[in-house]
This record gives structure tokens, C-alpha cells and sequence, in this order.
């Protein structure tokens, strides 16, 4: 058992003093002279600043009107990124499975073999790199998020439209395009 499982006796009830001889247990006990004033000890803990009323919107119950805060536009940028980076072969599927539902999953699997056979027979051995572009982000309902993202590469550029929606206290992509 660790030693702080220990339960010890309280610290006052170690240092109280002793009765004085003679005195009954009825009987009031004798003044005691004022001991002198300590410090507060040091505490290791210290108070956390409450979160702005906007910062933190998140903890809202589910029932709740109060919205949802929306993924950011970096993470929206870097998931069209990945998928696309998915379909292409340069990344695996599995990468995005914390962001995306099942069926997205199963989607991108059968449109990347639809991309490699069509590479293997044209003979496409290029390795497209493509760079996000400004992600428009849309909400119409206060759990939902759709946005698209234009990813420009070098021979052509694609957008990619997502879906997110607010489930369990996540958002996950409910359906994802690469066009």
C-alpha cells in the first residue's frame, strides 16, 4: 500500500496538550495561552483563471442553443490536404481514421483503387503535391460545418467539399469529396 494511503490521526489531535492533573472531564478546561501566529503554509496548487465566456462554449450541454464551436480553418485545410494526399497513394487511409466516419473510410478506399488502376494503366508515375488554399467554412445548422478547400497543384488544381458534424462532443467528417 503506498504511504500516502495511510491514514494518519489529525494534526490538532497530536498536538493538543495534555489535561493538567486533577482536572475532571466535566469541568471546563483551563485558558490556554495564545499561541503565537503562524504563516499560511505554501500551497502547491494555485487557482486556475476561469476561460472566457467565448473561449469555451464546448462544455455547453447537448440540448443546448448555444453554438458549437466550429473546427479551425487550418485543421479543415490540413484534413482536405490529407485526403487528397490519401487518394493519391502518399498517405495512408488509416491517418484519418480519428476524423472521419466509416463510410468516408470506406469511400476513399474505393475511389484510391480507382486511382491506381487508372494510373497503373496510363502509366502515371508522377507524384502530384498539391497546397491548400483559403478554406470557406459554412454552418447551417449549429451542429453541422460544410466548407470546401481549393487545393492547387501544379498540372491541375481540385477542390475538396467536407461535411463535419458535432457528435459525442467530436467533430468528424461526415462525408468527404475530392473532386
Amino acid at each position: 500500500m503506498p504511504p500516502s494511503a495511510v491514514r494518519r490521526p489529525a494534526r490538532n489531535a497530536l498536538m493538543r496538550p495534555a489535561p493538567p492533573p486533577g482536572s475532571e472531564r466535566g469541568a471546563a478546561p483551563a485558558p490556554t495561552p495564545a499561541a503565537p501566529e503562524r504563516s499560511a503554509p505554501a500551497r502547491h496548487l494555485h487557482a486556475v483563471p476561469a476561460l472566457a465566456a467565448s473561449a469555451h462554449r464546448a462544455s455547453a450541454e447537448p440540448g443546448s442553443d448555444e453554438a458549437i464551436p466550429a473546427p479551425s480553418a487550418q485543421l479543415i485545410q490540413k484534413l482536405a490536404l490529407y485526403a487528397f494526399e490519401a487518394l493519391e497513394g502518399t498517405r495512408a487511409i488509416a491517418q484519418l481514421g480519428g476524423w472521419v466516419t466509416s463510410e468516408v473510410v470506406q469511400n476513399l478506399r474505393e475511389r484510391r483503387a480507382a486511382r491506381t488502376e487508372r494510373r497503373t494503366v496510363y502509366r502515371d508515375e508522377r507524384r502530384i503535391v498539391a497546397t491548400p488554399g483559403r478554406a470557406h467554412i459554412g454552418r447551417p445548422l449549429p451542429h453541422v460545418v460544410e466548407a470546401t478547400v481549393v487545393l492547387y497543384a501544379q498540372p491541375r488544381s481540385c477542390a475538396v467539399a467536407l461535411r463535419f458534424e458535432h457528435v459525442a462532443g467530436r467533430w468528424r467528417a461526415t462525408d468527404l469529396t475530392v473532386l
